[in-house]
């Protein structure tokens, strides 16, 4: 064999051996990332699933077309299991749909599986409520068997090297301060960067009660832009509740519930806190 040969093959032999060194540190790099975020989800009542490799799945949408977890890799999911009948699932949907506006996809992805329910249903269900982020639909409850989900709502975080890092059975309020500051941290550490800037957080202070119209009748609108579709039309002086505040298309928005229950967003600009004398008039926060 001439020198050159040699020299070849040894190159081969150390471009082998660097590859199988690294390899574990990569796994364990990994391994810690996973530990790192799950001490961090439990600051927000998480806790750390029993199986570390999130089961993958493919499942139609309300609209026809396909959803992979795996197509999500390099992003944390917020994976949550519901339906349009359980009630508990209903009350943490509008958070969950602030939380999926302030990182708007960078970093941070929403998946709603619904279980056993038609796209017609459902899709029903999300315009009424001003709900956009993506529905996968478990129509045999194939997938929500793997994750081993026995009662709904149950929510999974999975990161972005596809391991489940976070559990929390039963609802959240997915848009509460430490909940939007924890995946923040996470996002930050995994990208290197912060979440797109044009998603701004309005400064932790606390929403109104109740808020009306400024003038005339006050309309409900599925997304945080003027040109979004209209859900609603409120008469003049009706007043809806806050349930939460974000910023969008240039303007700040508020996400708002009106007392027959409908669930829209409606601008900043265009409203104003609620008298006092009304807001102690609890007929306008129905249970929902």
């Amino acid at each position: 064999m001439d020198s050159l040969a040699k020299l070849q093959n040894w190159h081969r032999c150390l471009l082998l051996s660097a590859a199988v060194l690294a390899a574990p540190g990569a796994c364990m790099a990994q391994l810690g990332g996973a530990n790192r975020a799950a001490d961090l989800l439990k600051s927000i009542g998480m806790v750390k699933p029993t199986f570390t490799r999130a089961p993958d799945f493919t499942l139609r949408d309300i609209g026809g077309g396909l959803v992979s977890l795996a197509s999500y890799r390099g992003s944390f999911v917020l994976l949550n299991f519901w339906a349009t009948w359980c009630e508990p699932c209903r009350e943490e949907m509008p958070s969950m749909e602030i939380l999926s506006r302030h990182f708007g996809g960078q970093g941070l992805t929403l998946l709603a599986v619904n279980q056993r329910e038609s796209a017609g249903k459902v899709a029903s269900y999300m315009r009424a409520h001003g709900l956009n982020f993506p529905a996968p639909l478990d129509s045999d409850g194939r997938v929500s068997a793997a994750y081993r989900v026995f009662g709904i709502p149950v929510s999974y975080v999975i990161d972005a090297n596809g391991n489940s890092v976070g559990l929390k059975s039963g609802p959240r309020d997915w848009a509460s301060r430490d909940v939007i500051d924890l995946f923040r941290k996470l996002v930050g550490e995994t990208s290197g960067v912060s979440p797109d800037g044009s998603r701004q957080l309005e400064p932790a202070t606390p929403l109104p009660k109740a808020l009306r119209a400024t003038a005339g009748a006050l309309t409900l609108r599925s997304q945080q832009d003027a040109g979004a579709e209209v859900l609603a039309k409120l008469p003049p002086g009706e007043e809806v509740v806050p349930l939460g505040k974000a910023f969008g298309a240039g303007e700040f928005w508020y996400m708002v519930r009106s007392k027959n229950g409908a669930v829209g967003w409606v601008r900043d600009a265009e409203v104003i806190e609620a008298p006092a004398a009304s807001k102690n008039n609890s007929s306008i926060y129905p249970p929902r």
